[in-house]
């Protein structure tokens, strides 16, 4: 059986950029989510090549699995979003044709609302144009939420990337000390800790690399950290 088309981060990025030029004064306001988003941060983690955490290997029937659809917005009704893109939602597939493109708003999820959303998320700054994409730390948290209760082969792929990705991240923030925000990496710490207890014990990469970073944190603005280490990480991760 031929493989359904295989997405890529080139496309993603084609979308956003299209709809950043379609509806420039309403663009701003949408928050990339949904499997978009866990693309973005592979991106992200495959372009920082870290020596200890990387994108994980897709076989080409995974990779087919990855979206579902173009493109998962927050930030807009589905029925506000019908009214501006001029069309109507396909109830089956729980999307908006527009212009090629296959766009669905989300007005919430298992983990993600409005309110956790428009509290976590991130602005990011391309050449052509700015967007906005959920927390990777609230994104994990409703992947696994939603594999709890559904079990879905994409979820899979993206809660095993995420994963990878926020290792690389709570590790190489604690490293980088000059650029270190001690309440928002604990604020994320305490968002991934809550949806899966044993994240930051079940990897021993993660705990040691993160227990020799947080040795060498001394200024006070990063007590938070450290204090967090001192109770969440296991007592010989340094070792």
């Amino acid at each position: 059986m031929a493989l359904p088309k295989i997405y890529d981060w080139e496309r993603i990025r084609k979308a956003l950029k299209q709809l950043a030029e379609a509806f420039p004064d309403g663009f701003q306001d949408w928050i990339l989510v949904g499997g978009g988003a866990c693309w973005f941060y592979r991106v992200v983690l495959e372009r920082a090549d870290d020596h200890m955490f990387r994108v994980p290997d897709l076989t080409p029937e995974e990779e087919a699995t990855w979206l579902s659809k173009d493109i998962d917005f927050m930030g807009l009704s589905p029925e506000a979003a019908e009214l501006l893109l001029r069309a109507s939602r396909n109830e089956e597939t729980h999307t908006i044709a527009f212009a090629g493109l296959e766009v669905d708003f989300v007005e919430s999820g298992l983990r993600i609302t409005p309110e956790t959303v428009n509290r976590n998320y991130r602005e990011v700054r391309t050449p052509e144009f700015v967007f906005q994409v959920v927390d990777a730390a609230l994104l994990y948290a409703e992947k696994i939420s939603l594999l709890q209760a559904k079990a879905r082969a994409q979820d899979r792929l993206h809660a095993r990337l995420l994963a990878e990705y926020l290792k690389y991240e709570f590790c190489f923030e604690a490293e980088h000390a000059a650029d270190l925000d001690a309440s928002d990496w604990v604020q994320r710490a305490r968002i991934v800790k809550i949806a899966d207890y044993e994240f930051f014990v079940r990897d021993a990469r993660a705990p040691q690399r993160l227990a020799r970073a947080v040795a060498r944190l001394q200024a006070p603005e990063h007590k938070a950290v450290v204090h967090w280490a001192r109770h969440h990480l296991p007592h010989d991760a340094a070792s």
